[in-house]
């Protein structure tokens, strides 16, 4: 299938049923399917206009629904849009703001601290969440100049609506109603591109958390920037020229400014990049590591032959690398300063993804997400800040509204869309082929629950399933592993002879009347 088709499923979970089963595949609906292939942008609200019409009549009505368990067999049913889940691209299609420009952020909203740097925009200047009598306000470190903003404004549920209220509905895209061109937004408009259909729903301009912010893509993006400016790739990593120019713009790290060396410009090595040996080091650690089977990828297929850099990371091998490997291999590769604000920031990542997340320690890490970001911008050029380093600051907020992060991250949706795009048989209709693949997954799905006698889904032994473990004569020599390998016989001297026998006598119940 073409990478350029573009195609977007839209897939509903139910959360009344239990934490472990709600994300598996076979409890996934695809509600709609978008076709391509060309991407719906600020159409979406077109397409989801059946979804929402049923939404509302699952809030207002309420639906007879067969149920098992009680005593008549039928209850009254009401479903709620409780949240999205999606990328932050898509959350821009879905909310309507956009994720672009100077207020890119949709919780900082007007107030996103950001900046503009040679050929981007950089969302820097985290020393405006300090408290205002914080001696780092002060400090000329940072960007040259005191910060004097107070701190960013908790924009309510009403405050949003009333923002939406001075939001112009027009027809989107290059309309012959606005000469041809898009229509521009006015001052008042911020970054609202529209109201969405979700504002349809009786409930939805109440809820807090509308749209998550996927940790999955955030940690990602992190990662990457992380390690391409740590190992100086090339094409990964923010130190770059411009970056520089940047800093010298700014009048802060004199040492770090580009200079001239006759007829070359010359780029001082940062203390924030490894070196040649460190990074060949740093490399061939990742290279020798081993994880017990499941537990993540082959990562030594993504280190370069040369031991320079690190090559095709998936989401979940960035998962793996900054909250095991990174805090470990860069430890003795920078400075203390470096590693340890790194370490703060993977040790961050680690208590977020844990099945159980309490308030008060969220609460505390809000806090020290604020020092860990200006720890940071001391560190790195403000080209390495992004609108995906600024996010992970409103991460542990959202965690304390939503709960634990494996009920509202892209990864089992993600594992979904990969089975949808196995359906595909014919590429000139991958639309067609999601539709009737799915419909007959389903079927067999249902039809595979009421099969006892026949291997399914449902009842398959599991991927490493040890079997029936034989019973031994003695206790000692049972074990509750299967046995890996070639079988192979070795011989033991009389030393060790004499310590299996010593070792067998004293820790079998079963010889304890013999020994006596």
């Amino acid at each position: 299938m073409s990478l350029s088709y573009s195609m977007w499923p839209v897939v509903l979970t139910t959360y009344n049923l239990p934490p472990w089963i709600c994300m598996k595949a076979e409890n996934l609906m695809l509600s709609l399917l978008i076709p391509g292939p060309q991407s719906p942008g600020k159409d979406m609200d077109v397409f989801l206009r059946p979804l929402i019409d049923e939404l509302k009549e699952l809030w207002v009505h309420e639906l007879d629904t067969h149920d098992a368990a009680s005593e008549n067999g039928v209850f009254r049913m009401r479903a709620v849009l409780l949240w999205t889940v999606n990328d932050f691209p898509a959350r821009s299609s879905l909310s309507g703001w956009s994720g672009q420009g100077y207020r890119a952020c949709p919780t900082c909203n007007e107030d996103t601290p950001s900046m503009r740097v040679i050929g981007k925009k950089a969302y820097f200047g985290h020393r405006r969440f300090l408290p205002t009598n914080h001696h780092w306000r002060s400090n000329l470190q940072f960007d040259g100049r005191t910060e004097r903003k107070r701190l960013p404004r908790r924009f309510s549920t009403a405050d949003i609506l009333e923002q939406l209220r001075r939001v112009k509905t027009g027809i989107p895209g290059k309309h012959p109603n606005y000469g041809g061109v898009k229509r521009k937004r006015g001052d008042d408009e911020l970054n609202w591109r529209k109201k969405s259909i979700f504002y349809e729903l009786p409930y939805w301009a109440t809820i807090e958390l509308k749209h998550n912010l996927d940790v999955m893509h955030i940690e990602k993006n992190v990662c990457d920037s992380l390690l391409g400016t740590l190992l100086g790739d090339p094409h990964k990593s923010k130190d770059t020229d411009n970056a520089r120019r940047d800093l010298a713009k700014l009048g802060i790290r004199h040492e770090l400014h580009l200079f001239e060396n006759g007829n070359k410009l010359m780029k001082p090595t940062a203390d924030y990049t490894f070196s040649e040996a460190n990074r060949r080091k740093f490399c061939r650690f990742i290279r020798s590591v081993k994880f017990p089977d499941g537990f993540a990828s082959n990562l030594s297929k993504n280190v370069a032959q040369n031991d320079s850099r690190l090559l095709g990371l998936k989401s979940h091998d960035c998962h793996v690398i900054m909250q095991r490997l990174l805090p470990v291999g860069c430890r003795s590769l920078v400075n203390k300063n470096i590693w340890s604000t790194i370490v703060e920031l993977c040790t961050f990542f680690n208590q977020l993804c844990a099945s159980t997340v309490n308030v008060s320690d969220m609460v505390e890490a809000q806090n020290q997400l604020v020092l860990i970001l200006c720890k940071l911008e001391r560190i790195f050029p403000p080209a390495f800040f992004d609108i995906m380093i600024h996010l992970v600051l409103h991460l542990p907020e959202e965690a304390i509204l939503g709960g634990p992060v494996h009920m509202r991250w892209m990864y089992p949706f993600e594992r979904y869309l990969k089975r949808l795009k196995d359906y595909v048989r014919n590429a000139a209709k991958p639309d067609g082929s999601i539709a009737e693949g799915y419909v007959v997954d389903e079927a067999l799905t249902f039809c595979s629950r009421y099969f006892d006698d026949v291997e399914t889904r449902f009842n398959r032994p599991d991927r490493n399933d040890d079997g029936i473990h034989p019973t031994r004569q003695l206790s000692v020599f049972e074990s509750q592993c299967k046995p890996l390998g070639k079988q192979s016989y070795v011989e033991l001297d009389n030393n060790d002879r004499d310590n299996a026998e010593f070792y067998i006598l004293n820790n079998s119940p079963e010889l304890e009347p013999y020994l006596k």
